[in-house]
Formats: structure tokens, C-alpha cells, sequence
């Protein structure tokens, strides 16, 4: 049975809370789909089902300064500094880049000026990736093939008996790990 997008971010909560970071308190509850979709209609995308479920799940932590669930190096962020996060990317990059309309992307992370999207619109990723989460920093790179995919990354690296609070894993079992939900992403 696949695993659904809550039941991941759990899986991902436990493993941070198997590693003493208890990310759980600094979650906030979540959204109602009909909150959602309310408070991104301005900004005339179709989130993907995986975004809206993400933010049922939970709407980003309560405070920067408490354990936050990360994805990688960024931090889940609300819907409300989504918003935000979508005019200082648009406003920094522009709309476009070479490979995806910026302004077709919604923020689900971030942190120091990077942030991480996922493609709501056209890209040249690949059509069998309709919606992948992209890097957003000093340039616009494919980083995970969807936000399933990212999330059973995110699991694996911090399920590891190398990675310590917030410190990723040793790059060549990053990569490795990387590699193995998102071939060919770092060939």
C-alpha cells in the first residue's frame, strides 16, 4: 500500500524524535483544504493534491527559533509565509528561468534566501515528474521528482546512524541515498 503524504511527514517526525530533535511541538495544526485553496487562490495556481494534503497534515512550525521539521537544510514552512516566500522568489529570480516558470511554483521550505518549490505548472523536468520540488537558490536545480519522493529521502537520511541533529549525513551516503528515490537527478 503507498504511503500517503501524512503518513510520511509522520514518518519523518518519528525519525527526528528517534534522534532526540522533537520537532512535533513546533508543529502547527493543520489546514482545511477549503483554507487552502481560499488562501492561495490569488495567486492563480492548481496546487497539486500533495501540497494541499501537506498542509492538512500541518502549516509549518510555530517558531523559527524551536526544532523545525526539516527537508534537507530548509525549513516546512506556513501557508502564510508561502505566500510571502512566492512574491520574494518572483520579486529576487524573476518569473522565469530556463527550465520552469517561477511563478508557476509554490514554496513548501526554505531557509538563508533558498527555498524549495514544487512545480504547479509547465517545466522541462520531465513529463513523468508532474510536479517536482525544486531548489531555488543560486540557481534553479530539480532536486527531488516529487514531494513523495523528498519526504522518503528526508526519512532515509535522518533514519541514518550518521546524521546528528540537523547535520546531514557524510555526502558520499547522501548522495547515495539521493540517488536512490531520484535516479539520474545527480548523474
Amino acid at each position: 500500500m503507498e504511503l500517503t503524504i501524512a503518513d510520511r511527514c509522520e514518518k519523518l517526525v518519528r525519525a527526528f524524535e528517534a534522534k532526540g530533535v522533537a520537532v512535533r511541538a513546533n508543529l502547527r495544526p493543520g489546514l482545511n483544504r477549503e483554507e487552502i485553496v481560499k488562501k492561495t487562490a490569488a495567486l492563480g495556481l492548481k496546487l497539486p493534491a500533495e501540497v494541499i494534503e501537506l498542509y492538512q497534515w500541518r502549516n509549518g512550525h510555530f517558531d523559527d527559533d524551536g526544532p523545525t521539521l526539516c527537508f534537507r537544510d530548509n525549513n516546512f514552512i506556513s501557508l502564510e509565509r508561502a505566500l510571502t516566500a512566492h512574491a520574494d522568489i518572483v520579486g529576487s529570480y524573476g518569473a522565469a528561468s530556463e527550465d520552469v516558470d517561477l511563478e508557476a511554483c509554490f514554496p513548501i521550505a526554505e531557509f538563508d534566501g533558498a527555498w524549495y518549490v514544487v512545480a504547479c505548472g509547465q517545466h522541462s523536468f520531465g513529463s513523468d515528474k508532474p510536479y517536482p520540488v525544486i531548489s531555488v537558490s543560486e540557481g534553479v536545480d530539480l532536486f527531488y521528482y516529487s514531494l513523495a519522493a523528498m519526504l522518503d529521502t528526508c526519512i532515509a537520511w535522518v533514519s541514518r546512524p550518521e546524521w546528528e541533529q540537523y547535520d546531514h549525513v557524510p555526502e558520499n551516503i547522501e548522495m547515495k541515498i539521493w540517488k536512490q528515490y531520484n535516479p539520474g537527478i545527480f548523474s
